[in-house]
């Protein structure tokens, strides 16, 4: 058997004495680029990457947004109409099928927090934005008169994360310090319901049932809320933090919760303290 020993001399890195300076070990050839394969490398690697991402079942790439896309909202209607929110505040309004912008809104000062479209008619959408402001926007207007302000503005007392169109109704809800519901041009909630003191950063609507709404806290919990009672009908603590909630479009009575650890968790409604 045959054993290598990394070994090397004191002599040679150590000073003679207290008095004098340390050895400073200096390579004097060495190349212009010291990580060049390395470099190299990760290039190839990145142009493979880039290859699978552009390569089929890649359709198009919708380009307009100058900072990185916070959320994504889509049209309950229309399904060729998507709504886009960047960390600058910008808003735009695509058209999937022409792959063009329709519309282009300076909404927020700061990132969009959130973005939903009105189940009732699809004619008007809510943003909510990190500088504490709910806006109130007519498609119409936007799109095809190119209007940029909001058909209503409201300053809140502190921010929202998250708002949701309540199902078959113009009224939505929204989430942060507490639960509130809105309805359209309305200075105030007509409800809130403060669950504690933890911040409530996602919720979203039943797409069936307009009284039930699940939303995620930052103390990891997740909770299921009926609007016609004062406190949540149930609450499960998980592992790790919940990021983002949504409903099956399929089958209203379960919702999938996207975890901090990686892991996509779905729970039915009846039985919502197990995951399957």
């Amino acid at each position: 058997m045959k054993i290598k020993v990394i070994s090397r001399n004191p002599n040679t890195y150590q000073r003679e004495t207290v008095d004098k300076r340390n050895k400073i070990v200096r390579n004097f050839n060495t190349p212009a680029d010291p990580f060049r394969a390395q470099t190299e490398y990760t290039r190839a690697l990145n142009a493979t990457k880039l290859e699978r991402v552009f390569a089929k079942p890649f359709v198009a790439s919708l380009d307009g947004h100058v900072d990185g896309v916070q959320v994504l909202a889509k049209h309950p209607n229309r399904p060729s109409t998507v709504f886009s929110g960047a960390r600058d505040g910008q808003v735009k309004i695509w058209n999937l099928a022409s792959r063009e912008c329709q519309a282009t809104l300076d909404a927020h000062r700061g990132l969009v927090n959130d973005i939903s479209v009105d189940n009732n008619n699809g004619e008007n959408f809510v943003t909510v934005g990190q500088d504490a402001q709910l806006k109130y926007w007519k498609i119409s207007s936007v799109v095809e008169s190119q209007q940029k302000t909001p058909a209503h503005s409201i300053a809140i007392d502190g921010i929202v994360y998250g708002v949701s169109h309540l199902s078959f109704s113009s009224d939505f809800v929204t989430c942060g310090e507490d639960i509130s519901v809105w309805k359209p041009f309305r200075e105030t909630p007509l409800r809130s319901y403060n669950l504690g003191t933890d911040t409530i950063h996602a919720c979203r609507a039943n797409p069936i049932e307009e009284n039930v709404i699940v939303g995620c806290r930052s103390d990891r919990s997740i909770f299921v809320l009926d609007t016609r009672q004062d406190v949540p009908l149930k609450k499960v603590t998980m592992k790790m933090r919940p990021n983002k909630v949504s409903w099956n479009p399929m089958e209203a009575y379960s919702f999938t919760v996207a975890s901090e650890d990686f892991s996509l968790k779905i729970y039915k409604l009846p039985c919502v303290a197990a995951c399957y």
